[in-house]
C-alpha cells in the first residue's frame, strides 16, 4: 500500500489571485505609481470602490481613458498575489502536503505543466495530479474532488481545500475539509487562513461512511468489498454499559451507528 500523505486541493482564481494583483497589473500597465497600503484590507473593509485606495482608483481610470489601452490578461496571464503565494508555501510546507489541482486552469494542462506554472509564481510545491471534470449545471466541483477522493482513498492521510466559492460548490459534501472566506474580490489566501487550513488537515476523514450519501450505492458496496469493511447494518450491537458507570439501561435506545437506508 502507497504511503499515505495530506492532499491540498488547490484552487487558482480567488485563491493565487485577486482583485488586488488584478488592479496592480492595471496600475503598472498605465505606469501609475502605487504602494501595499494602497491596496491594504482597511480599504476593504470601508467600502471603497474595487477594494482598494480610491485615489489610486482614480488615477488608474485616468491613465486608462488617456492611452485607451488594456493590459493582456488572459486565462493563464492572470496575475497572481505575491503573498498569496507565500501563505500557500506555508500551508504546504507545515503538513507537508501534495497538491491535486482542482482549478479551472486545469483544463488542457498536465500536472508538469501545472507544475511549472506553480513554480513560475514562486510556489514549493509537488503537483501529483488534478481533478477530472464533471460536466454538472452546478456543484460540480465538489463532485470532481469526491470523484479523487474516491478513487485514491488509501493513499490519503489528511485532506484541506482552497477555493474562494467553497460555499457555493464544495461545502455540501467538504465543509469541515475547505477553508472558508477566500474572497476573490478583496484579498485572496491571507495569512490568516494557515491555520484554518491546518485545522482542516487535522480532521479525520473515512470516505466510505463520511460521503456515502453522496455515492451511488453499488459503488459504494464494491468499494467497501474492495477494502473489506462492513456497512453500519452489520455492525456488531454495542457492548451493555459497565455497572460502575450508570445503573440505568441502554438496551431498548437505537444503535446510534446504523444509519438506515442510506449508504448500507
Amino acid at each position: 500500500m502507497a504511503e499515505k500523505t495530506n492532499i491540498l486541493f488547490l484552487d487558482f482564481d480567488g485563491v493565487l489571485n485577486s482583485m488586488r494583483s488584478f488592479w496592480k497589473k492595471f496600475a503598472d500597465f498605465y505606469e501609475v505609481e502605487w504602494t501595499e497600503d494602497d491596496f491594504d484590507l482597511k480599504w476593504v473593509y470601508e467600502g471603497h470602490t474595487e477594494n482598494m485606495n480610491p485615489d489610486l482608483w482614480e488615477r488608474i481610470e485616468k491613465a486608462r481613458k488617456e492611452k485607451k489601452r488594456f493590459p493582456d490578461i488572459g486565462m493563464y496571464k492572470w496575475p497572481h498575489e505575491e503573498e498569496a503565494i507565500q501563505n500557500l508555501n506555508k500551508i504546504i510546507e507545515e503538513n507537508e502536503a501534495k497538491v491535486v489541482v482542482c482549478s479551472s486552469w486545469r483544463i488542457g494542462k498536465s500536472p508538469e505543466e501545472l507544475q511549472e506554472l506553480l513554480e513560475d509564481w514562486g510556489a514549493k510545491c509537488e503537483v501529483i495530479d488534478k481533478t477530472i471534470k464533471i460536466h454538472r449545471d452546478f456543484n460540480s466541483r465538489g463532485f470532481e474532488i469526491l470523484e479523487w477522493v474516491m478513487e485514491n482513498r488509501k493513499r490519503i492521510k489528511g485532506i484541506c481545500i482552497l477555493d474562494d466559492e467553497a460555499p457555493y460548490d464544495i461545502n455540501f459534501i467538504f465543509e469541515k475539509w475547505a477553508v472558508q472566506d477566500i474572497d476573490t474580490n478583496k484579498h485572496g489566501l491571507l495569512e490568516s487562513h494557515i491555520p484554518v487550513a491546518n485545522k482542516c488537515f487535522q480532521i479525520q476523514i473515512n470516505p466510505l461512511y463520511d460521503f456515502d450519501k453522496w455515492l451511488p450505492k453499488e459503488k459504494l458496496k464494491e468499494a467497501r468489498k474492495e477494502d473489506g469493511v462492513k456497512p453500519p447494518s452489520e455492525w456488531e450491537p454495542l457492548p451493555p454499559p459497565r455497572g460502575d458507570m450508570d445503573s440505568q439501561s441502554y438496551g431498548d435506545l437505537p444503535d446510534w451507528r446504523d444509519t438506515g437506508e442510506m449508504g448500507g
